[in-house]
């Protein structure tokens, strides 16, 4: 295991669209702790600093982040396609590794990074709730913080499915192309097209991106107010409801695996000419 990791650092580390992809992962989480509380200032009435707040502060920058996750399965679908590109996976095969190696190295690969942006998610909201909150406790800090855990879950499902497309296509212009008509067209499309079904809500991206669904922010603005009235029930339905909580997190894992056992196929059966 180490030194399937340890080949995919170095192949990493000498390759520059992965460098700089990933420094734009990191910059936009930078940029977001000096943009998100500069908003702020701009819209009248409502304060966009009680989000920041422990415990609203997991649960939205949670919501705001996961498009980030395209960036990391564009990362995963560059650095599979260019060893096609380079016959990197044939000479590895020459040199003793088997297919099954190949796969999971990008398995590896896959997790390292699931694991590097929850955690810079984690510490950029933990760094913008101690800014903004003015009422803290332990257990009022750590409230939410089980968002993280989806974050994770949806990060791999994203590179995944991303790893599938760059196995399937191979070619690295159209394989980007092809994950980003699926996440920001196909998906988008099927989904109004379905709008008055329940399927609607089983599409593999929409139930990755339900995941870590827009927090109720009307309940959390009432909180702040401290408002005696509960808001009318009929107003809280404007918000999709999407699948149960479970269920959701049930078809992701399941759309994971299947996108995962078809690569595990894929690299069976691919020539590395």
């Amino acid at each position: 295991m180490r030194r399937l990791l340890h080949i995919e650092q170095i192949k990493l580390l000498n390759y520059n669209p992965f460098r700089i992809t990933l420094g734009i992962y990191v910059l936009a989480f930078t940029l977001g702790l000096i943009i998100y509380p500069a908003i702020d200032k701009e819209i009248p009435v409502i304060s966009l600093s009680d989000l920041f707040r422990f415990p609203d502060v997991w649960l939205f920058l949670t919501w705001v982040t996961e498009p980030y996750n395209i960036l990391l399965a564009l990362i995963v679908i560059m650095i599979t396609t260019k060893e096609f590109n380079n016959h990197t996976f044939k000479t590895q095969l020459i040199f003793g590794l088997s297919r099954t190696d190949l796969l999971l190295q990008k398995l590896l690969l896959v997790v390292v990074l699931a694991l590097f942006a929850t955690l810079l998610l984690g510490l950029t909201s933990l760094t913008l709730g101690l800014i903004y909150s003015y009422k803290l406790t332990f257990k009022i800090a750590l409230e939410n913080t089980w968002i993280l855990g989806r974050y994770l879950v949806s990060s791999i499902a994203y590179m995944s499915m991303g790893l599938l497309v760059a196995l399937l296509v191979k070619n690295t212009a159209l394989s980007l192309l092809t994950f980003l008509a699926m996440r920001v067209f196909v998906d988008p499309v099927l989904f109004l097209i379905l709008r008055k079904q329940e399927i609607r809500w089983y599409l593999p991206m929409r139930t990755t991106t339900q995941l870590t669904p827009l927090p109720n922010l009307i309940e959390i603005f009432e909180k702040k107010m401290n408002s005696p009235d509960s808001i009318d029930q009929s107003t809280l339905d404007i918000l999709p409801e999407g699948l149960p909580a479970w269920l959701n997190i049930l078809m992701v894992l399941l759309y994971t695996s299947l996108a995962i056992f078809f690569s595990y196929r894929l690299m069976q059966r691919r020539r590395f000419t």
